[in-house]
């Protein structure tokens, strides 16, 4: 917040277990309110809602996959998508779960349509079981 900000008040109806859940998670947090908590999902809401719809501009955020390497050649195949994605891919990180599943996160930036993209390519993989990608930064500052 900066202090040339102007704030608005306004209401909101919810469910009385949702508002207990909110406030339980906020406190869980550390989060000094339910003003800045708000704040902060509200924030998120619009970085993701932007970045979902949006087929141009820049982003930052990480492609977190969950994949069985006992199949044959996956490793191969995500180490080949890797290399071709080298522009994108900042950083990648390899955590083995179990005896059979792996995590691998990738920190990613550069175009939407081409993180969106090469998300989509570790999807249609045989042997990945999840893919989920986090946005951090979108193109412009959010308040």
């Amino acid at each position: 917040m900066t202090e040339s900000e102007n704030f608005i008040r306004f209401s909101v109806s919810l469910p009385e277990d949702l508002l207990k859940e909110f406030d339980k998670v906020t406190e869980i947090l550390g989060i000094q309110g339910r003003s800045d908590a708000i704040r902060k999902a509200m924030r998120d809401f619009i970085v993701n809602y932007t970045w979902m719809h949006s087929s141009v501009g820049s982003m930052a955020g990480s492609i977190t996959i969950i994949l069985d390497h006992e199949i044959t050649g996956i490793m191969d195949e995500i180490t080949e998508l890797e290399h071709k994605n080298i522009n994108l891919i900042a950083s990648s990180m390899h955590v083995h779960l179990d005896e059979r599943e792996c995590m691998i996160v990738l920190a990613v930036r550069g175009n939407v349509k081409d993180v969106e993209k090469l998300n989509n390519e570790l999807l249609a993989l045989k042997g990945v079981k999840l893919v989920k990608y986090t946005i951090m930064t979108p193109e412009a500052e959010l308040p």
